[in-house]
């Protein structure tokens, strides 16, 4: 296993910071921004606008996903075959010549992609993405459908992006290891090790961004 680890590439030391994903308001705690809040007496045109203008907000912070999103999908398309590579080997489906080419497609540009993900997940971030919740008074009837659906695909696109964090921050450790075992700066024996460990863990998290994935495929932000 440890002639699997020393693939013929150099990896950049690169870092992964771990963030935690914004979450849209509470719709029954957070009301309009008090400069744009409607008067306690505001009739429906004027809080449908409201909604509708929060509605636009919230596709923004959808639209904001979208780099993050597609930039995991490509660096964690390299892990799962790095890892399904090392679970048909160990089941016998496949042979180590078979393992040991998987294993060397998925070096290509897999720093890159790391970093990747990175930027753009810190950009987001950084953006600190919100959607603005008005708060309906009793009485007055809108429509809140198209507000309800943006904010929970939102979070839900969200949780997809705390997964990918994980499991990435996994995906970055072994490539670091790679690069350090070749150049001689870490054992053979405790590169096995930590292969070992990150194999086991990258299952578990890869099918939970997975799981996660699916649940955000479904949601929907109309006109996103």
């Amino acid at each position: 296993m440890v002639a699997v680890l020393a693939m013929t590439t150099t990896f950049s030391w690169l870092s992964l910071e771990d963030h935690r994903s914004p979450r849209p308001r509470d719709s029954e705690t957070v009301a309009i921004d008090p400069s744009t809040s409607p008067p306690a007496s505001v009739d429906r045109e004027s809080l449908q606008a409201a909604i509708d203008t929060a509605v636009e907000e919230c596709r923004g912070v959808w639209e904001a996903q979208e780099q993050p999103l597609q930039a995991a999908a490509v660096s964690l398309a390299q892990w799962q075959l790095h890892v399904d590579a090392m679970n048909q080997l160990v089941a016998d489906e496949i042979t180590f010549a078979q393992a040991t080419a998987f294993w060397e497609q998925t070096r290509v540009q897999a720093a890159d992609n790391v970093t990747a993900f990175t930027e753009a997940d810190s950009g987001y971030v950084a953006s600190d993405p919100s959607c603005p919740t008005p708060v309906v008074p009793d009485g007055i009837v809108v429509d809140t459908e198209a507000l309800t659906a943006c904010e929970d695909g939102i979070e839900v696109r969200d949780q997809a992006l705390d997964a990918a964090r994980v499991s990435i921050r996994t995906w970055h450790h072994h490539v670091i290891d790679m690069d350090l075992l070749r150049a001689g700066k870490l054992s053979p024996e405790l590169a096995l090790e930590l292969w070992r460990r990150y194999w086991r863990q990258g299952v578990e998290e890869l099918a939970a961004y997975r799981e996660q994935l699916g649940r955000a495929e479904q949601e929907s932000c109309a006109g996103a």
